[in-house]
């Protein structure tokens, strides 16, 4: 992009603010379902949403290779960075000590690419690299289909299909290796965030009439559908009722992009959306450390953290405020382990 949107830097503020506060342990259940619901389908929503208009001319070859850097690079950087902070010392601590998982399991994980079971103990999180990566190449092919009313009924096709997956895929059984049966069910974001580029430069987003009334329905929606469903993990494939899970993932997508367009701008906010690769995969590994803080210095039982909300957002807050020059400093000076391309090259 020629130039950073403001709202977009803003939404994916907000966005992993509530992922990392969404892997504290204090919040409560309803609290857990709303941020469930939508957090990791925006992600690929805003993906897709940010595609590049000439995607159909690009080759296939040099389409792999642009997102085999910008995606698995990252994946290989943190997941050896984690594997080594998990074998040395998080694995020898609290739960990880507890449930004594083999290193060679956790290693073969990285291959894998799976976070449930106990295959990326290491980071759960690094799953989303490896499944943002089949679902790019995935669209790749569905974008060759000639009419935009033909992506639709695809991506509804894909959306069925990937739920029917759930019930074979289970989480307690076997799972495609990489998130692929994942990616059948988020390519739907992902389409449906590219099919938005030319809506939401509509001139009816700068009457406030509808932008307030479209967002106390998304709201509405949102806030009633993940209440009535289970908690969402996309992770372990388990969406809950279907239609539940939906329009609660895209009415509340639509809901916190109406909220972050009427964010001015902000230099911390901003510094946070462009730092959400390095604090997306980061921020569980800052979690122990905050841990062992409280534990070990301050004396305070670690169970503390299963009750106290206050704690979740402090665990959440320091945690960013931690990695934001972090994030700074990869990028100044490490640039290729995030799949950006080196002084010399730009």
């Amino acid at each position: 992009m020629a130039h950073r949107i403001v709202w977009i830097d803003t939404l994916k503020a907000m966005t992993i603010f509530l992922v990392v506060i969404g892997h504290t342990i204090g919040l409560p259940t309803p609290v857990e379902r709303l941020i469930f619901s939508f957090h990791m389908p925006i992600f690929f929503w805003l993906s897709g949403l940010l595609v590049k208009k000439n995607i159909r001319e690009i080759p296939f070859r040099a389409y792999v290779k642009n997102k085999a850097r910008s995606r698995l690079i990252p994946y290989i950087s943190f997941s050896i960075l984690s594997y080594i902070l998990w074998f040395f010392l998080f694995r020898h601590f609290g739960t990880q000590a507890q449930l004594n998982i083999s290193p060679i399991r956790t290693f073969i994980g990285i291959f894998y690419g799976n976070g449930i079971n106990h295959w990326m103990d290491h980071n759960t999180v690094l799953w989303f690299f490896l499944c943002l990566f089949v679902t790019e190449i995935l669209f790749f092919f569905l974008i060759k289909i000639p009419s935009k009313m033909g992506l639709m009924v695809a991506l509804t096709l894909f959306s069925i299909g990937g739920y029917v997956d759930t019930w074979i895929n289970r989480p307690d059984g076997f799972r495609l290796p990489w998130n692929m049966d994942i990616a059948f069910s988020m390519v739907v974001f992902y389409g449906i965030g590219y099919l938005c580029q030319p809506w939401l430069s509509f001139d009816i987003w700068k009457n406030r009439l509808f932008k307030w009334g479209l967002g106390a329905t998304c709201l509405a929606l949102y806030t009633v559908c993940s209440l009535m469903n289970l908690k969402v993990a996309v992770v372990a494939g388990v969406y809950g009722n279907y239609i539940f899970f939906y329009t609660a993932a895209l009415s509340g997508i639509l809901f916190w992009v109406i909220l972050a367009m009427q964010i001015p701008a902000n230099r911390l906010i901003s510094k946070i959306g462009d730092s959400t690769l390095i604090i997306f995969p980061l921020h569980l590994l800052v979690f122990p450390f905050l841990t062992a803080i409280i534990v070990y210095g301050f004396k305070i039982p670690s169970s503390i953290k299963e009750d106290s909300i206050l704690l979740s957002l402090a665990y959440a807050v320091i945690s960013i405020l931690i990695l934001l020059p972090v994030a700074d400093g990869i990028k100044k000076y490490f640039p290729v382990f995030i799949g950006l391309p080196g002084k010399d090259k730009k």
